[in-house]
């Protein structure tokens, strides 16, 4: 079984959201906005659903791991429609100019999680695609705590890191670097990753890929004024539309992607599950 800590990895991710949402969120979760719920209870369930799978794969349960897989299909529309609510939150609140931070990074956060959304669908249909070769599907699983990382570090980057943490709209200037930061050191483990496995950690050269678009994009954004249209006609929608239009992708991910799995050719010649030998990660 290859990335045999994987577990503890998850654990980690899972403790750095607990912190960095416990204040925006969890702390605050009665009166927090419908799109945080959407969002924050599909995360947390696809983290958990990607710990479990993990755990059942060390312990050799693979009938078990299998009925978690077949189930993620099911949740990965969720998942993507409750990144898609944030979209529309931000939308909606720039529009309104309710939220000054959203004034200030509206663009950037918009097209942040654009990208993210992209991600999370390359790398899930290609664990789909993948499934019977074991380090590829893997990896492409694991990519997607990585992938959520940055947002609550750079959370706890803004509460307790000196030189990050926010105060109030004399410091907004902070949040970007603290998101850009929490960016790099995903690449950081990205890069620690290929240098121990090579070839075989090339998911994660994807997710990488993704993760730097993330950085450019975002550290442009508030100097491209068109996406401040992008965000008044994201803020004019329905916000069903919206997720509705997120689950969507989703949904399509799941499907596609099980399909490819299904063809012969879905590049043969990689180590299946049941074949695979034992990695020390």
């Amino acid at each position: 079984m290859p990335y045999r800590r994987a577990p503890y990895y998850i654990l980690a991710v899972i403790v750095v959201l607990a912190i960095g949402f416990w204040p925006s969120y969890f702390s605050v979760v009665g009166s927090a906005p419908w799109q945080f719920h959407a969002h924050g209870a599909a995360a947390s369930l696809w983290v958990a659903m990607v710990l479990a799978q993990s755990l059942l794969v060390t312990k050799h349960q693979l009938p078990l791991h299998r009925t978690l897989g077949a189930l993620s299909l099911f949740l990965f529309p969720f998942l993507i429609g409750g990144l898609f609510g944030i979209i529309d939150y931000t939308g909606k609140h720039y529009v309104a100019g309710a939220d000054p931070v959203r004034t200030l990074l509206g663009g950037s956060f918009a097209i942040g999680m654009a990208v993210a959304a992209a991600a999370y669908a390359t790398v899930f249909y290609r664990a789909l695609k993948y499934r019977r070769k074991v380090w590829d599907h893997a990896g492409y699983m694991l990519t997607t705590p990585l992938i959520l990382f940055e947002s609550p570090f750079s959370r706890i980057l803004g509460n307790y890191v000196p030189g990050f943490i926010v105060t109030g709209p004399d410091t907004f200037d902070r949040i970007l670097p603290g998101i850009l930061w929490s960016m790099a050191l995903e690449l950081v483990f990205v890069a620690v990753l290929w240098i121990r496995y090579r070839e075989r950690a090339r998911p994660f050269l994807v997710a990488g890929a993704f993760i730097v678009a993330q950085m450019v994009l975002m550290g442009m954004a508030p100097n491209w004024p068109s996406l401040n249209g992008v965000l008044v006609l994201i803020g004019g929608l329905p916000s069903a539309v919206v997720v509705m239009t997120g689950m969507a992708i989703g949904a399509a991910t799941s499907w596609f992607g099980w399909q490819a799995g299904k063809r012969k050719n879905a590049e043969p010649g990689r180590e299946s599950l049941a074949s695979s030998r034992p990695a020390p990660a």
